[in-house]
Order: structure tokens, then C-alpha cells, then sequence
């Protein structure tokens, strides 16, 4: 069996699936069509742009041409951390925006990036899926005044280096990047290492010119930018198995009638469970490409690791609330 077969497997399924629901057809074009705007961090040929185009289009179709989608990726409109004021004073319409980053307006949402949340990625399905999660969506809807739709699987963070890094130990003073977000600044700091924030942008030149020497996204990113050329080590830590929000500006929701509303949470969250196949097939096809590139990919043991952020921080410390870590990891059995 090859690695690359359940992406394709995986992609086919989404692109049937879309095909299928989208059809052929154009939507007509309305003089008073409701524009709106989707920005993303992430590149075009990214399964995330893929996905929100797809949406665009069937939103478009299945409201007669009433509302129109504009995908804009590759940070052409904001970096990561400035989609949730664009989203508040309506710049932006939707987003991709991940929990992190939304957990920096509405703490409780720091329990599914907090290191080490995730045994596994069964866990991160059941967590997908569960009301724990639904609860805390609607905490940050309450609270943010916007609304988030689906939560999409992103990928297990992993670190890149251009020197093996196994233990907790071989972190210390090590320039990281990290981005701009509390769960992320933590794996950082409880491993002695010197978080270092810049735009998503700048990642690659960072790295070449060695104003950082490490940095911590998932491989799909690694490949998407081409780190390859300026790191050597992938070690697979999984210490964060991440998520991205699909967000609607609370501005943009309330101009949608309830009709509509349903319509486009139904093809959102649809869609966002199609994505999340193609991910997890994709880390597969990601980490055997990153192999052919030359670089050294290895397993870390995760458990002193753990145990390293256990003794820096707790969920509750970085915002979970009270019971929750047992909620999370009651899903895991």
C-alpha cells in the first residue's frame, strides 16, 4: 500500500462530494447580491482555500446569486491576529482563524490548542464531534457577538529544526517561532526556549537568514511554504493537534435572513467535515514528502514533554473552565 493512497482517496471524496452538491451550473447574478469576504493566512493551494472556494460557490448557487463569496487567501487581507477585530467592524465577513487565536477573546476555548491536550487524533475526532465542544463555541459566540460555524481539524503541530531537538532539554534559548497566541507562547516557555512572534509572511525568510531556528506548525505548512529548503530535522511532537474556526462576522450573520442562515451553516459545517478527511489523509502524504525532500523525520517521546508543561502551567491557569480537562480527556476512553 503507498502513503499517498488515502489522500487521494480522501481528496477524491471531498471533490465528489463537492461536485456532486455544486453541480455545474452558474448562479445568476443579482444587482443586489450580498458581498462578502473570506480571508485566510493560509496559501491558495491549500485544502482550506480549496474548500472555502467550494462553499463560495454552492452558497452562491443554492441563494440564486443573493449572496457572493470572495476567498481571499495568503494573508492578502490581515494576518492571523487581526481577523477578529476585521471580523467585529465588519472588514472581513468570515475567516478562517484558529482556536488559539480566537481563545485570546474568549479564554475557554485555550483547552483543545493547551500541549499535550490530545492523546491521539481518535481523540481529537471524538472531540470534534462532542458537546463539550458545541458548549464552547457558543461561549464564543456569546461573548464575541460573531458567530463561529464549524471547527475544522488544521493539523498536528510539529517542530522543524536544522538540529535534532528529542528532548525537553535541547530547546533551551532556542529561537522558536511561534504565533501571537497564549497556548502557543506556552509550549514555548515551558521548554526554556525564546518564543519569537513575526507574520506568517515573513516565515521562510526568518528561517533562511536564521533570525529563528526553529518553528512549530503542522506539516501541511512545512510543505505548503517550503521549509524544507531551510530546515533539516522534523520531530514529531503532536503537541498540539490544532483547529481552525470558521467564523462569521456578527455584522455579516445579521444581515442573512434565518433562511439563508440555515443554508449556509448547513454547507459550512458540511464542508468542514469533508476538509477534515483530507487533512488526516494529508499529514501522511506530507510527512513522506517532507522524507523525500531530505529531511530527518523522527518520533519524540511525547511524555517528558508532558510532563515539562504539566509542571508550568495548568488548562485552568491558561483559561479552561473548571472541569472541563476532565471532560477532554473523559473523550479519549
Amino acid at each position: 500500500m503507498t502513503i499517498s493512497t488515502p489522500r487521494h482517496r480522501a481528496r477524491g471524496w471531498l471533490l465528489a462530494l463537492a461536485c456532486a452538491a455544486l453541480g455545474t451550473g452558474v448562479a445568476p447574478v443579482h444587482a443586489q447580491a450580498l458581498q462578502l469576504k473570506w480571508g485566510h493566512v493560509y496559501e491558495a493551494s491549500s485544502i482550506f482555500h480549496q474548500q472555502a472556494e467550494l462553499a463560495a460557490r454552492k452558497i452562491a448557487e443554492q441563494s440564486e446569486g443573493k449572496i457572493r463569496i470572495e476567498v481571499v487567501p495568503a494573508s492578502k487581507l490581515g494576518q492571523e491576529g487581526d481577523y477578529p477585530l476585521m471580523l467585529a467592524n465588519d472588514s472581513v465577513q468570515i475567516a478562517y482563524v484558529t482556536a488559539a487565536t480566537l481563545a485570546e477573546g474568549y479564554a475557554p476555548l485555550r483547552l483543545g490548542s493547551y500541549p499535550f491536550a490530545f492523546k491521539d487524533l481518535d481523540h481529537v475526532r471524538k472531540y470534534l464531534a462532542s458537546p463539550l465542544l458545541g458548549q464552547l463555541m457558543k461561549g464564543y459566540d456569546e461573548r464575541s457577538g460573531n458567530h463561529l460555524v464549524a471547527s475544522v481539524y488544521y493539523g498536528a503541530r510539529q517542530v522543524t529544526s536544522n538540529r535534532s531537538l528529542p528532548r525537553p532539554e535541547d530547546f533551551r534559548d532556542l529561537r522558536l517561532h511561534v504565533p501571537d497566541a497564549s497556548a502557543y507562547q506556552l509550549f514555548a516557555t515551558a521548554l526554556d526556549a525564546r518564543p519569537v512572534t513575526l507574520p506568517y509572511v515573513g516565515l521562510y525568510d526568518a528561517l533562511k537568514k536564521n533570525e529563528v531556528e526553529a518553528q512549530e506548525y503542522p506539516l501541511s505548512t512545512v510543505k505548503a511554504k517550503k521549509l524544507y529548503e531551510v530546515q533539516k530535522y522534523v520531530q514529531l511532537s503532536a503537541h498540539v493537534y490544532d483547529t481552525l474556526g470558521i467564523v462569521i462576522g456578527k455584522a455579516a450573520w445579521a444581515r442573512l435572513s434565518a433562511p439563508q442562515q440555515a443554508m449556509v451553516e448547513k454547507v459550512l459545517v458540511d464542508g468542514a467535515k469533508w476538509t477534515n478527511v483530507g487533512v488526516i489523509a494529508g499529514e501522511l502524504e506530507d510527512e513522506q514528502f517532507l522524507r523525500g525532500k531530505g529531511m530527518t523525520v523522527s518520533q519524540v517521546n511525547r511524555q517528558p514533554f508532558l510532563e515539562r508543561i504539566a509542571r508550568r502551567s495548568t488548562p485552568e491557569q491558561l483559561g479552561a473552565r473548571p472541569g472541563d480537562w476532565a471532560k477532554l480527556q473523559a473523550l479519549a476512553n
